[in-house]
């Protein structure tokens, strides 16, 4: 995938080397994040070790804007919220996706590895390094993913929940279940939902609260209208959860 871009439909051609260093907070620190529509002062800026946001610009095209990782259409998208983002993924910092009343649900971060190992949340994630791997690459290319679920109450992890774009891999023995929310508007932009809850958490309601949280989070921040999930035949309390959420199986 390439540069994101925001808002690139409604983009404006902006000023011509235009620079402009705003400060986002991270953890009672001010982090200066450079925004810029010129590539040498973007390519100086990452030398020297500071977060960079691109500024789009409709006269420029391809390899100049390798210096940025994040383009936007205007200044004003680089809001409070965006900047700490940019501050945290330049830091190396997992995002706060949203929250529920007893969960937190955030980017994976170091030390949720062997957890996440330990209990066998993705056949794709069987070694800290490919955990590792899959944070520090999927979420800069995406935007999203699985992302871990944390108890408020006690800070522990508690599981996984998140999104990866649906895949024909071939796997059998499964259940489809579908949720739309706008069938009126039902283009490419389907998610495949996926969740995991560690066994000593279970029967709490922590899945179907994780869920609908990290749905609601992708049809505000992705537009996404529509979701599907795999559940092996056998899984009947998986069944459940999707059926509660308002998951409805297809063939």
């Amino acid at each position: 995938m390439g540069k994101r871009i925001r808002n690139r439909k409604n983009a404006d051609p902006g000023v011509i080397f235009m620079r402009e260093i705003r400060y986002a907070a991270v953890n009672g620190k001010e982090i200066p994040v450079l925004i810029s529509d010129e590539n040498e002062a973007l390519l100086a800026a990452k030398a020297a070790g500071r977060a960079i946001v691109g500024l789009w610009r409709e006269d420029t095209q391809g390899n100049e804007w390798c210096a940025a990782d994040t383009l936007i259409a205007d200044v004003e998208d680089a809001d409070e919220e965006f900047l700490g983002r940019i501050a945290r993924r330049h830091l190396g910092l997992p995002w706060a996706i949203c929250e529920t009343e007893r969960l937190k649900i955030r980017e994976i971060a170091e030390g949720d590895y062997e957890e996440i190992v330990e209990n066998h949340v993705d056949a794709d994630l069987d070694t800290v390094e490919k955990v590792a791997g899959y944070t520090k690459h999927h979420y800069e290319v995406f935007e999203f993913g699985f992302w871990a679920v944390e108890e408020k109450k006690s800070g522990n992890l508690t599981g996984v929940v998140g999104f990866r774009i649906p895949q024909d891999d071939g796997i059998g023995d499964v259940d489809y279940y579908v949720l739309s929310l706008d069938d009126e508007n039902i283009l490419d932009d389907t998610l495949e939902l996926g969740y995991h809850i560690f066994p000593e958490y279970r029967k709490k309601g922590y899945a179907k609260e994780a869920c609908r949280a990290a749905i609601e989070y992708a049809e505000e921040e992705f537009g996404t209208v529509q979701f599907i999930v795999r559940i092996g035949k056998e899984n009947i309390v998986s069944k459940k959860v999707a059926e509660s959420l308002g998951f409805v199986r297809t063939e």
